[in-house]
């Protein structure tokens, strides 16, 4: 039934997912229920849910844009499902800004490949990602992708590689003018970086550890199939899955080297992932296996609420 349901395009699968998120994301955020009511708690809860939904509709955009799916709603009901079960997540303005911005400049490194208004694209992806940066600071490793998609497109001009140093120099130079402007002194501007952080102490509990098995597995369990997609397509596809197993990658490091790690940073790996995922589900000829992936996947999110 749910095989049928979300191979299909219509506008009614798109409304029941975005149902579906979003009554996962008002749930995970039963604080504003428990806490006492005020008009800036109700304000910032709404800003997050529309960061929410604006990334899912971006997320859409890019798949059926780029073909990194065929026409169906699996990667966008992956996308929520997976989601839901890092309340974390749901609950950090800051990634949630962060992970929309990642998504608007992935969507500009996936267009490099029309080889069209280059230089006006990979200015637009620096800039997306180190705005991205300010939330949380290590979604700039994001540039990587950047750099590795001239490699994939076979872009070799020598000043594209130079256009996200001119991006970040003029990144740098506005963000200490304002600095400047703000403090009034030179001395008074103290710029701290986060350090990197080795520490997984807290993925040491049920729900966080349930949540990142099951995706690590579910992912090296569907991996072979996106690869094997990879080396039967086109020369002129092929950049494009290379670019989404590069933000996988890069993603992957992101949790890696994040210091403040709660569960939270998991959601950047969430796009690669449901894209991946997605194509294993639209070649796999067994439908049993993938109603029942489906409908485990679909109460997820339910199961680790509950535990």
């Amino acid at each position: 039934m749910l095989t049928k349901f979300f191979s299909t395009t219509k506008p009614t699968t798109r409304i029941v997912v975005l149902v579906y998120m979003s009554l996962g994301f008002f749930y995970s955020n039963t604080l504003f229920v428990e806490n006492t009511f005020t008009w800036l708690y109700m304000l910032k809860v709404i800003g997050m849910w529309l960061l929410y939904i604006l990334a899912i509709l971006t997320f859409n955009f890019i798949t059926q844009k780029n073909d990194l799916t065929k026409r169906s709603t699996y990667s966008i009901f992956l996308f929520a499902a997976l989601s839901l079960v890092f309340p974390a997540a749901l609950q950090n303005i800051k990634i949630l800004l962060a992970g929309f911005l990642i998504l608007i400049a992935l969507r500009r490194i996936l267009s490099l490949r029309s080889g069209l208004r280059m230089e006006h694209k990979i200015f637009d992806a620096t800039m997306w990602i180190l705005f991205a940066s300010l939330t949380v600071f290590y979604s700039w490793v994001f540039v990587v992708v950047l750099y590795m998609a001239f490699v994939f497109y076979r872009n070799s001009n020598v000043r594209y590689f130079l256009i996200p140093v001119i991006a970040l120099l003029s990144y740098c130079i506005i963000g200490y003018s304002v600095l400047l402007y703000i403090y009034d002194n030179y001395q008074d501007i103290i710029v701290s970086l986060p350090g990197i952080s080795l520490n997984f102490k807290p993925y040491n509990n049920f729900s966080t550890l349930i949540s990142i098995s099951f995706i690590l597995g579910t992912l090296l369990w569907t991996l072979w199939t996106y690869i094997k997609e990879q080396n039967k397509s086109s020369a002129s596809q092929k950049g494009k899955y290379s670019v989404i197993l590069m933000t996988l990658l890069v993603s992957f490091i992101v949790v890696f080297i994040t210091n403040d790690k709660t569960g939270a940073e998991w959601y950047f790996v969430i796009p690669p992932v449901a894209i991946i995922i997605s194509n294993y589900l639209e070649n796999t000829e067994s439908v049993l296996f993938k109603e029942i992936l489906l409908w485990f996947i679909l109460l997820f999110p339910v199961i680790i609420y509950i535990v």
